[in-house]
């Protein structure tokens, strides 16, 4: 691209959809635990398993969709997730109201609020990687990861406003989010399956693409190091630091992606992959690092964020630029194999990294996480061709551009 564009690649709808679906999950997710315990149905066990049960289908079910994901039909499900949305967060509100004391019916009906939303994802990303061309690839997902923490900066700010202001009707806050969403994607192109997804469909297309696999362990490791700051820091530095500088260094992360996810994508816009891989995990290594040492002060710790920040800004589209160059137009393979291998890794280092807190070795969790970004950063060196051709794979492009903020 000679010049940079006024408008994102296909449009602003898909990445307003994006932000608000997102929401939908974002805005239950934080409170909904202690939700559950205020209700007294539950022991705090068995409210961890109803919460887990959404939390895990959401993270690991995007692979359950890949097959069944009908390709040029990404608007109905988008559609559809957020109506299961809306509809479980419904039933959820009544289950507490009669009362509902079944532990299993819990169980299913939050994964299907949470598989609805690992759809949700698959889908708008599928519909994002057929609005544009090859070349625009990163720069598409560098505004996607803005929508995405957007939302994940304000989520949880207004779930903590509807858990104050509504009480046993907080579990009806997402409905919103879902209606908006809802609304919003019926103004996306539906458009027509590409041709070459069309023609990967083969039992000859059967399994990963070659460069898959080693993709996606690097993006495994890698979210080994991301889980440590997102899903283990608060309990470590709450102690040190207090509740409330924790929330404001989340906020300062998202904020600063917002801010400057643009910027750069824009800068290193000529950088190969391996670099930005290398350099991403040294930034998201370093920080993740100097986790262990809360008590040095929120100077400290604010830099070790804006360490993690920048490799986030980087890995996370170069990853997902990757997955659908590898992928060779099998796009719903890609994104869900990537989502639920960020899943995976995300659930186990969380669950380790609680359990060494537990154990009275917290910092360990923090050395892993560096170890694992550490691993990354070999593991591309010795195999730096593999990787530098993973970006040049030849992979046919979409069949037509479309604008997402068409109306059908």
């Amino acid at each position: 691209m000679s010049r940079e564009r006024a408008a994102p690649p296909g449009g602003w709808t898909i990445y307003a959809v994006r932000f608000l679906t997102y929401s939908t999950w974002g805005v239950l997710y934080p409170f909904f635990t202690v939700w559950l315990l205020d209700q007294e149905i539950f022991s705090t066990a068995d409210c961890g398993l109803i919460t887990g049960a959404a939390v895990l289908a959401n993270r690991l079910g995007s692979l359950a969709f890949v097959r069944v994901l009908p390709p040029g039909r990404e608007r109905g499900s988008i559609i559809g997730s957020q109506i299961v949305m809306a509809a479980t967060a419904g039933l959820m509100c009544a289950m507490v109201l009669l009362p509902v004391g079944s532990l299993i019916a819990w169980m299913l009906v939050s994964a299907a609020f949470g598989l609805a939303g690992s759809l949700a994802t698959l889908a708008q990303l599928t519909l994002i990687v057929h609005q544009f061309g090859p070349e625009e690839t990163r720069q598409a997902f560098s505004y996607e990861n803005v929508a995405l923490n957007a939302a994940g900066g304000l989520a949880p700010f207004v779930s903590s406003l509807a858990y104050a202001a509504t009480g046993r009707f907080y579990v009806l806050a997402p409905i919103g989010f879902a209606v908006l969403a809802g609304l919003l994607a019926t103004r996306l192109a539906s458009g027509r399956a590409p041709v070459h997804e069309a023609a990967m469909k083969t039992p000859d297309a059967a399994g990963l693409p070659r460069g898959m696999a080693a993709l996606l362990g690097v993006n495994f490791l890698t979210h080994i190091t991301y889980a440590q700051f997102y899903g283990v820091f608060a309990v470590y530095a709450s102690p040190s630091l207090g509740a409330r500088s924790v929330g404001l260094l989340f906020a300062f992360a998202s904020v600063a992606i917002v801010v400057t996810q643009s910027l750069m994508t824009r800068w290193f816009r000529e950088t190969r992959e391996p670099a930005l891989i290398v350099g991403a995990n040294l930034a998201l290594g370093a920080g993740t690092v100097l986790l262990v040492a809360p008590q040095g002060g929120m100077a400290l710790m604010l830099l070790a964020v804006l360490a993690i920040t920048v490799g986030e800004m980087l890995y996370g589209p170069v990853y997902q630029t990757l997955a659908v160059a590898v992928a060779g137009g099998r796009t719903s393979l890609a994104v869900g194999a990537l989502t639920f291998v960020w899943g995976l890794a995300e659930s186990l280092a969380v669950a380790l990294g609680l359990w060494l807190i537990g154990a009275g070795l917290g910092a360990a969790t923090f050395f892993i996480g560096g170890g694992a970004a550490v691993a990354v950063v070999v593991i591309v060196a010795v195999f730096h061709r593999c990787f530098a051709a993973m970006a040049n794979t030849d992979a046919p492009a979409p069949a037509a551009r479309r604008t997402a903020d068409s109306t059908a």
